[in-house]
């Protein structure tokens, strides 16, 4: 690996394992985080185009991500109208700038092999991903997708502390950034699985048995004190298990109902911060590479070719 692959690597670790630590701690991490790591990403990838001398309208594609990044934590209702107006127009020149990179980019240049163009393509449309996910989905905070975006930025191009390391399919593979987000998700789906553990373990053993893949039982006392839901709710006078918990939810209020109705040691599910797998899923690519493909997408793909 070269100088600047390490560079991006210890950036990126060093955000990641600062802001698990911090939404472990206050389950909030602070935006200078993002800022701060995105701004010295977006300082390599100008070096970085410096030397290589790209061509304008990669440049004006590099600057239309930048400014789709910093997008995420601009607040217009605290600007002033001059810089109301100045960030509009750098949004309005970001736009000019994707459209020139569109009708000037020639089919060759988007060949297959195009690694490097397709990478840097690629942070734009993981960004776009995550704005989408974000407004859309249910399951994830603003954090993690500006750590997601983040990654974008610091660590566009791949790197691997081993050239052996899993692609899909046997090629070069998704861009990196990706198989850090999916990696991801593939250690995600392992929590239900240390939960059902867990819970065979300590006896944990109830009917109606699906809710010992997503949560465990505690005490009244320490849950109030503790970042998790209530997945046993007090509804219509009834008590009853829920797996999907709107994370909205009231929780003190749920505790006051459950304590009303005699329950002591509720079931409960733990407000796990994204991060963390995605912390993990950071070094788990740079070590081994793409397991979501080699485990779940190939094997998936054998099965209906």
């Amino acid at each position: 690996m070269e100088i600047l692959d390490w560079v991006r690597f210890f950036l990126g670790l060093s955000m990641l394992l600062y802001g698990s630590w911090t939404d472990l701690k206050t389950r909030r991490v602070p935006n200078q985080v993002w800022l701060f790591s995105g701004s010295i990403a977006s300082l390599l990838l100008f070096y970085e185009f410096s030397v290589d001398n790209v061509a304008y309208h990669i440049w004006c594609l590099l600057f239309a991500t930048i400014v789709l990044f910093f997008n995420a934590f601009v607040d217009e209702y605290v600007l002033d109208n001059n810089q109301i107006y100045l960030w509009r127009f750098t949004q309005f020149l970001a736009v000019i700038s994707a459209i020139y990179f569109m009708v000037t980019i020639t089919p060759e240049e988007m060949k297959e092999d195009n690694y490097r163009l397709i990478d840097i393509l690629s942070i734009s449309v993981l960004m776009l991903l995550m704005y989408a996910w974000f407004y859309f989905g249910p399951t994830i905070g603003g954090a993690d997708v500006k750590a997601i975006m983040t990654i974008g930025l610091a660590v566009p191009f791949t790197i691997s502390i081993d050239s052996e390391a899993l692609t899909a399919f046997g090629t070069r593979g998704f861009p990196y950034p990706f198989v850090v987000f999916m990696n991801s998700l593939l250690l995600y789906l392992l929590i239900p699985i240390g939960l059902l553990s867990y819970n065979i373990f300590r006896n944990n053993i109830d009917s109606p048995y699906f809710q010992m893949f997503f949560g465990t039982k505690m005490s009244l006392v320490d849950a109030r004190k503790s970042f998790v839901w209530p997945m046993q709710q007090v509804v219509g006078g009834k008590i009853v298990l829920v797996t999907f918990i709107k994370h909205k939810l009231d929780s003190d209020k749920e505790w006051d109902k459950l304590e009303e109705a005699g329950v002591t040691n509720p079931w409960i599910s733990f407000k796990i911060p994204y991060i963390i797998p995605l912390t993990l899923s950071f070094l788990v690519s740079f070590i081994f590479g793409d397991l979501f493909s080699t485990f779940l997408v190939e094997p998936i793909n054998s099965l209906m070719n």
